[in-house]
């Protein structure tokens, strides 16, 4: 069940529209079909006012573990901190918020604060919509040659690991404040190799409970065009020299 999902039954469970529950935590009831509907995320705002408004279990809402209504040992807890997003005012869509390599040393601390997150350089890109989206600026040449360094990943929010394909290039936040791109292949036992794709760099494996937060590589923004292949080059005289031939004829 999507955190999305979990929402919704919420909203079941009291028996209230969607207008009467996003009149209750102070949004729009467009936001919040948006956000049911799986084509937004939910900002810190929002996960607050649901915990407050309806006495509901942090760790429940974020992954569904426990029970939907806060026990009295859980009110104790300081509970799960959601995913904040940068949601634009004018027409209520998120933002894809870009991690440069500055920000990148203190996004662990500051990604769970709205302020930090709000502060971010963002940007939109056609078709990318009804998910998070974040931008992650790439250092260091693990990559080469697909993913050069400067360039960015745009990456969309994985859930949970067990979405996690194998071979696939993710966005890796550890624990340890490092974020890593790589291909990643579950291994089983909730331990993953971590691949590169410059041959140079030997593989290694990650626990999951060293994983903060997982982005799926869907798009990649570059500075660095690729030059045209010898052949290439060769290829293109030959059409000049026969162009000025028919022109002699």
């Amino acid at each position: 069940m999507t955190l999305a999902q979990r929402i919704k039954m919420i909203r079941k469970q009291f028996g209230l529209s969607q207008t009467d529950f996003a009149e209750k935590i102070d949004i729009t009831q467009t936001s919040l079909s948006q956000i049911e509907g799986e084509k937004n995320g939910i900002s810190y705002d929002v996960f607050k006012g649901i915990i407050e408004k309806f006495e509901i279990d942090p760790t429940w809402l974020m992954d569904g573990t426990g029970s939907m209504i806060r026990t009295e040992s859980s009110k104790k807890k300081t509970g799960a901190i959601p995913l904040v997003v940068q949601v634009n005012k004018s027409d209520e869509e998120e933002n894809i918020v870009v991690v440069d390599r500055k920000a990148a040393a203190g996004y662990l601390q500051g990604q769970e604060d709205p302020d930090y997150i709000s502060k971010l350089p963002s940007f939109r890109l056609p078709g990318f919509h009804g998910k998070t989206f974040r931008a992650f600026e790439i250092t260091g040449d693990s990559m080469t040659p697909g993913i050069k360094p400067k360039d960015l990943i745009v990456g969309a929010y994985v859930d949970s690991l067990h979405e996690v394909k194998k071979g696939e290039v993710y966005i890796s936040v550890l624990h340890d404040g490092s974020i890593v791109a790589k291909r990643i292949i579950p291994i089983g036992g909730d331990k993953y190799e971590f691949r590169s794709d410059n041959s140079t760099y030997e593989p290694y494996y990650v626990n999951a409970e060293e994983i903060a937060q997982l982005w799926k590589a869907e798009a990649r923004i570059t500075k660095e065009l690729e030059k045209p292949k010898e052949h290439d080059k060769f290829s293109e005289i030959e059409q000049r020299l026969m162009q000025l031939e028919k022109k002699m004829k």
